[in-house]
């Protein structure tokens, strides 16, 4: 990922773009503009909030939260780079809605909601790459019955990725005017430009400066951290290997001690705790006879 200076933080740096979503005017105008719908108001807005759903779980940072007078609940987050996962090779990103969903969900029902009561959730995605390749500016997904594509679940959940790199599909001048704006930086309308001077409002107030500074050392200190917790499980995991060679290299020297005395196999199975196959296997590599 690009590393900015304070200075020249753009929008689609994540702390800045939850830092610009902190202006209620803004947010409020951009969420109205991505759900085609006129909002009238921002009950609330969390930014950066940690979700941790369970006591043994990792927490989680959203990027914002806000809820609408009607009690839909938005998960808005910036995504500047397509990661792959280690274990698959595919996009993480996913599985991200997915994992997002849950810990929200679970969020709502730790504050005494019976499920049956969850709000409605849409996850947004602002995504500086196309995911799909489809050049749409937004996919929209819904949990649909594949035999019948009309019928639809109705769980209340919907998921919005938001295209940079998009060139069709329906949205509202705002929404590709902004989207363009991640993209490339430059201003084309009123919107963008009070995004501008938000932007660049922020990058002059010391507290945010200080703020940003506090984030980046804790980032850096957990991936510090992380990297020295790799490095110990490698050092286990390198120790344990060797325990085990260290073993069968021991088991191996007692075979063929055994085989050059001509002990029957059946006691060199005994002593050694290999296999016949095993045992035969190494007599053949050393020029052995195996005593039956």
């Amino acid at each position: 990922m690009t590393q900015y200076k304070f200075e020249n933080l753009p929008i689609s740096n994540d702390f800045m773009f939850k830092k610009v979503m902190e202006n209620k005017y803004l947010c409020q105008k951009l969420v109205s503009a991505i759900m085609q719908q006129d909002i009238a108001d921002i009950i609330y807005t969390e930014t950066e909030k940690t979700v941790e759903p369970y006591y043994d779980s990792r927490g989680v940072r959203l990027d914002v939260i806000v809820a609408d007078d009607k009690h839909t609940r938005y998960n808005l987050e910036m995504q500047v780079k397509n990661t792959l996962g280690e274990a698959t090779g595919g996009p993480l990103l996913p599985k991200r809605t997915r994992y997002y969903q849950s810990i929200m969900d679970m969020d709502m029902l730790q504050k005494g909601q019976d499920f049956d009561e969850l709000n409605p959730l849409v996850l947004v995605f602002i995504c500086a790459f196309d995911l799909f390749g489809e050049g749409r500016y937004v996919y929209t997904f819904k949990s649909r019955c594949l035999e019948n594509l009309a019928l639809e679940l109705k769980n209340d959940v919907t998921v919005l990725l938001l295209n940079a790199q998009g060139t069709r599909g329906e949205v509202s001048p705002l929404v590709k005017n902004f989207l363009r704006y991640v993209n490339d930086l430059v201003p084309t309308d009123v919107f963008t430009q009070e995004v501008e001077a938000e932007v660049i409002r922020l990058r002059q107030d010391k507290k945010v400066r200080r703020e940003f500074m506090v984030l980046s050392t804790r980032l850096k200190d957990e991936r510090m951290a992380g990297r020295a917790e790799g490095r110990k499980e490698g050092r286990e995991e390198g120790l344990t290997i060797g325990r085990t060679e260290g073993r069968m290299e021991e088991r191996r020297n007692i075979a063929i001690d055994m085989l050059k005395d001509k002990e029957k196999v059946t006691k060199i199975i005994k002593y050694s705790q290999m296999s016949k196959e095993e045992i035969y296997a190494l007599a053949q590599d050393n020029g052995l006879e195996v005593a039956e």
